[in-house]
């Protein structure tokens, strides 16, 4: 599995469960916390209704309600609104009552009816007495208390028979109770209403209506006649009381200031546990060979260059660490090629150089004569210092693709032929022999001057590694869809420690060779270049004490054009 492959499943397994057990333990808690305050209001709620309840009902008016409310308010840290049922009269307000700001508040209300209800006894025949005797003695009771509450004097209501108010108190002096008591019986005119109210009920076409209301005569539905009357006489006994009764309220009661969130923020931080534990194994995983490679990649800028970093696992960080120690190693090769190629160039042209300056200082100071041996010996030092130059000059410019190339047909056997002609002076001067073998018909597509200097250059080292008498043979052969082109020596051979650098620059064998004997350490490496550049390849295979064969595989045609071919030179 790729590195890629476990982060995106570790954060997908990470963001799942932190997701389901975010969601899960948020609406959870959410709604267990909704649940709890609703319920935690409404207790509150009914709370309060019940102790402004027994006050309407102890008192028989909502006069002196709003004290009552201010200490509840004081006491429980709400706001207490208290209105009529429709909305339409504000009664108390305790944000007014402290002088602080009125906002909307919750829609949430509750009931209050500190009126009495009517019981009346199941078929009992008394129906119309008893409902006009109680509702009088309500007006009486509640016009009673009305007027201890206007008194200063604390009244209790006890509830009796049919459920109706008795007025009870402790502290009222007797004259206080009897003008409170006087004036309480209902006008005349208000009884015979009640009369003709209750009267109603008892006709077989009256049905019930709304408290307050007159019952309306229509066809009777109910399946009980008895519970239609009782049902009726209630009604009645409601509508005539209010007159004199509280008129019942709606109650509002500002919540909380808030949910307690406590619970959700235990639970998001256990969720945060994974999530960081994750963070943090990705940070170890991703971060750390990051800057394992970041401060490496910092000091190989500032010169390091053995700056390596360590490669564990397969994944992607291990391909960028070991991509970057292929990058260092490459890096370092090249630096060190390139020193060793200054201190190479430095020391073959310090001894011609040198050798030059003795001779001019010796000829300054007549110690010798300027004849014609000096002037031979000043010569040839020139010409190996210019041949240096030279093979300089052709490596630099085919490495850097600026080496122009003609190409054009060539044929492989006239190729080798000329080569042969061209060397035959020097391998004669050291008794070696030149020989060509060559299939008719190889063609390569290549230039002719180049490729004569590649083969060339071999041929110049097969001449110089081999013992007088031998013989180098050159040979053109067909292998496959490739124009083999071979040199082969008699020669002492390569060993195979050395195989692999005899294509670098200024490297020889034989250590003991001079530059005279040994050339200018360019052949071969020119001959690499060259052979690259046109789509080839090169190689040898030597045997030490046997002899070596350098062999360049050409492509047959047609081949495709170099980019660099038909470039000037630079």
């Amino acid at each position: 599995m790729t590195f890629r492959t476990r982060v995106f499943a570790l954060v997908a397994i990470v963001v799942l469960l932190a997701t389901g057990a975010s969601t899960y333990l948020t609406f959870t808690l959410a709604e267990n916390a909704v649940t709890a305050s609703a319920e935690a209001q409404q207790r509150v709620m009914r709370q309060i209704a019940e102790e402004v309840t027994q006050y309407g009902r102890n008192h028989g008016t909502w006069e002196g309600v709003a004290e009552v409310a201010a200490g509840i308010a004081h006491r429980t840290g709400r706001r207490i609104r208290l209105d009529t049922q429709d909305g339409s009269v504000g009664v108390v307000d305790t944000a007014l009552l402290d002088g602080q700001p009125v906002t909307p508040m919750t829609k949430l209300t509750f009931p209050i009816d500190a009126r009495a209800q009517l019981d009346l006894p199941r078929e009992s025949g008394k129906e119309r007495e008893i409902t006009l005797l109680a509702i009088e003695q309500y007006r009486r009771e509640i016009r009673f208390a009305a007027c201890l509450s206007r008194a200063g004097v604390q009244a209790l209501a006890v509830t009796t028979q049919y459920g109706l108010p008795l007025i009870t108190h402790n502290t009222a002096p007797p004259d206080t109770v009897a003008d409170c008591r006087t004036g309480t019986a209902s006008q005349p005119r208000s009884i015979t209403r009640d009369t003709e109210e209750v009267g109603r009920c008892f006709d077989s076409t009256a049905e019930p209506g709304p408290p307050g209301k007159t019952p309306v005569a229509v066809p009777t539905r109910e399946p009980d006649p008895a519970q239609h009357l009782r049902t009726c006489l209630r009604e009645v006994f409601l509508s005539r009381i209010s007159i004199v009764g509280p008129e019942p309220l709606r109650l509002a009661v500002s919540s909380e200031d808030g949910i307690d969130t406590t619970p959700i923020i235990l639970a998001f931080s256990v969720v945060a546990v994974p999530i960081v534990l994750g963070s943090l194994l990705l940070s170890r995983h991703v971060l750390r060979p990051i800057q394992r490679l970041t401060v490496a990649t910092r000091r190989f800028g500032e010169g390091s260059l053995d700056q390596r970093v360590s490669v564990d696992g397969g994944d992607e960080l291990a391909q960028l660490a070991a991509t970057f120690n292929g990058m260092a190693d490459s890096v370092q090769r090249a630096e060190e090629q390139q020193r060793r190629m200054i201190a190479d160039i430095a020391h073959e042209l310090r001894t011609p150089l040198a050798n030059v300056r003795a001779y001019l200082e010796a000829l300054e100071d007549g110690l010798v004569s300027a004849d014609a041996t000096l002037f031979g010996s000043l010569h040839e030092e020139t010409l190996l210092q210019q041949r240096i130059i030279d093979d300089l000059q052709t490596l630099a410019l085919a490495e850097a693709g600026a080496l122009e190339y003609q190409r054009a047909a060539v044929d492989v056997g006239e190729l080798l032929d000329s080569c042969r002609a061209a060397h035959q002076a020097a391998a004669a001067a050291v008794a070696v022999e030149l020989a060509v073998t060559a299939q008719p018909g190889l063609v390569v597509h290549a230039d002719a001057g180049r490729l004569r200097q590649a083969v060339g250059n071999l041929v110049t080292n097969a001449v110089r590694h081999s013992p007088a008498g031998a013989t180098v043979t050159l040979s053109g052969l067909r292998l496959g869809h490739a124009v083999q082109v071979r040199v082969t020596d008699r020669g002492s051979g390569i060993p195979v420690a050395d195989q692999q650098r005899v294509f670098h620059r200024f490297w020889r064998a034989d250590r003991a060779r001079t530059r005279a004997t040994g050339g200018s350490g360019l052949g071969l490496t020119i001959a690499r270049q060259i052979t690259a550049d046109h789509g080839g390849t090169i190689g040898l295979v030597s045997e030490p004490g046997h002899g070596t064969t350098f062999t360049i595989s050409l492509p047959t045609p047609p081949s495709p054009t170099r980019p660099n071919e038909g470039r000037a030179p630079s």
